[in-house]
C-alpha cells in the first residue's frame, strides 16, 4: 500500500468564471460519530505513515506558507497532529464532533489544541476571504459538493499563492482488500446505491481547477507499507459500520440484501476469494 498526496498550484485560478460540477445523485454526507472511537482501528495508517505524510506536506508546502493552513475532514487528527510542527496557524474543520473529540484527546496539554471546529463542510468554510495559502483534505474530499469546494477554494485563496493537497491511499489491484471493495461495489449497485470513488471525484475537481488556471504538479508517494489482510477483515469491518463506501446502509439492508452482516449469503463476497492474499 502507498500514501499518495496529489497537489494543485491554485495561484494562476481564475475567480471570474467559476465552472460548476454535477452534484452526485445518491448524495449522502458521513457522520462518522458512532464509529469515532474505532475509525483508525478499522482504516487508520499508523503513526509512522501519518508522519511521513506531514513531513512530505512539509515539503510539498515550503512555497505557501504566508497564509493559514486549513484542513478539510480533520477527523481524529491522525496526520494533523504532526502538522502542528509547521510555521502556519492550522484550523482544522470537520462535521462529526466525536472524531474531533479523538483529535483533541491527543493532547496532554489543552492550550496545544489546534483550532478544530465542528461543522458541515457543504457551509461556508470559516476563515477570512483570501486568507488561505494550503488546502488539504485526506480521504474525506469526495463527501462533499465540489460546486462548493470551487467556490470556497476561490474565496478563501490567499491571492499571493495557495495550494490544495488531497491525500488517498493506493492499493495493489489484485490485493484482498481491493478486490473485496470492488466486490462490495458490485452488491450496493445491486441494490440502487453507486459508490463514491474517492478517485474519479479527485479528477473531477481536479479538471474543473485546471481549466480555470490551476496547475497540477505530479503525485508524490509520501509512505509505503505492507498489510496482512484476510476477506472476512472486510467483512467484518463493514458490519462495525452505519455506511459503506459513503452510503448509509442500515442493518436490516446489510443483512437481507448484501450479504455483509453475520454471514448471512456470504457467497456473493466469498465467491471470488480462493488464492487470495494481501
Amino acid at each position: 500500500m502507498a500514501s499518495c498526496l496529489e497537489a494543485l498550484n491554485l495561484t494562476l485560478c481564475a475567480r471570474s468564471r467559476l465552472l460548476s460540477l454535477p452534484r452526485a445523485s445518491n448524495f449522502y454526507l458521513c457522520n462518522f460519530d458512532t464509529q469515532a472511537d474505532i475509525y483508525d482501528q478499522r482504516v487508520g495508517l499508523g503513526a509512522a505513515t501519518a508522519h511521513a505524510i506531514a513531513n512530505a506536506i512539509g515539503q510539498l508546502i515550503m512555497p505557501y506558507q504566508h497564509g493559514q493552513f486549513l484542513e478539510i475532514g480533520a477527523g481524529t487528527g491522525e496526520i494533523g497532529f504532526f502538522l502542528q510542527q509547521l510555521p502556519m496557524r492550522y484550523t482544522g474543520i470537520d462535521l462529526s464532533d466525536g472524531m474531533l473529540a479523538v483529535y483533541r484527546a491527543r493532547y496532554a496539554d489543552a492550550t496545544q489544541i489546534p483550532q478544530l471546529i465542528q461543522m458541515d463542510a457543504n457551509l461556508p468554510w470559516p476563515l477570512p476571504a483570501h486568507s488561505v495559502s494550503v488546502f488539504f483534505s485526506s480521504r474525506a474530499m469526495h463527501q462533499l459538493d465540489h460546486t462548493h469546494v470551487l467556490s470556497q477554494l476561490a474565496e478563501l485563496s490567499a491571492p499571493t499563492g495557495a495550494i490544495l493537497i488531497l491525500g488517498n491511499v493506493k492499493r495493489a489491484q489484485n490485493s484482498a482488500k481491493a478486490v473485496m471493495r470492488k466486490e462490495m461495489h458490485k452488491v450496493l449497485n445491486k441494490f440502487g446505491l453507486t459508490e463514491k470513488s474517492g478517485q474519479t471525484n479527485r479528477n473531477q475537481l481536479f479538471d474543473a481547477l485546471t481549466q480555470q488556471g490551476a496547475e497540477r504538479l505530479a503525485p508524490v508517494v509520501a509512505a509505503r507499507w505492507s498489510v496482512s489482510h484476510a476477506p472476512i477483515d472486510s467483512i467484518k469491518s463493514w458490519e462495525s459500520v452505519d455506511g459503506i463506501a459513503g452510503n448509509a446502509v442500515d442493518a436490516a439492508t446489510k443483512t437481507k440484501n448484501s450479504g455483509l452482516v453475520n454471514g448471512k449469503r456470504t457467497s456473493v463476497i466469498y465467491r471470488f476469494t480462493p488464492g487470495l492474499g494481501d
